[in-house]
């Protein structure tokens, strides 16, 4: 079913974002970010612990600012890391990463830009980490994104091992 809400950032005003998820489609607009759009293939097997419904690849296609945006998420198994995602945009490379239970860290070119969270009513809280200034509106835009369409943090391995496997993917 077709879900939207608004978010005020505090860098980049009101933003839109559009679900879909069973289409599997993240719409991201805003005054003052670029539009964002990941989509899934229709041919896609769903999976039901990704909110996009995939974390292949070759499923999946993202456009900002109706410019194409190379998409690598991770495997998303027993580590924080395996749950990363890879955008490539224009010889920017993002990477976003969980960093927490929680929260994902958005580093372009290796350097942090914000640290997203998503909870499970829906509430985003960002943690911008660069200035003003030293942000853009696409890292807005890729970070709101991302957390909707792949879901922010991650449990760590000690947390895994401690609790079970049945931690390993939550829903």
């Amino acid at each position: 079913m077709p879900r939207t809400r608004n978010v005020d950032d505090p860098y980049y005003g009101e933003l839109t974002i559009r679900t879909d998820s069973e289409r599997g489609v993240v719409e991201v607009s805003g005054e003052q970010v670029p539009p964002v759009v990941i989509q899934r293939s229709p041919d896609a097997e769903v999976s039901e612990f990704v909110p996009i419904g995939t974390r292949k690849a070759d499923r999946l296609t993202m456009s900002v600012d109706g410019a194409e945006a190379g998409l690598r998420p991770g495997p998303g198994k027993l580590t924080r890391a395996s749950y990363r995602v890879d955008v490539t945009l224009a010889g920017t490379h993002y990477r976003f990463t969980p960093d927490s239970d929680d929260y994902t860290l958005l580093k372009r070119d290796g350097a942090g830009i914000a640290s997203f969270g998503l909870d499970t009513a829906g509430k985003f809280t960002v943690f911008w980490q660069a200035r003003r200034e030293d942000s853009r509106p696409a890292d807005a835009a890729i970070g709101y994104a991302l957390s909707v369409a792949f879901r922010t943090g991650a449990l760590g391995i000690f947390t895994v091992l401690l609790n079970g496997s049945e931690n390993v993917q939550r829903p």
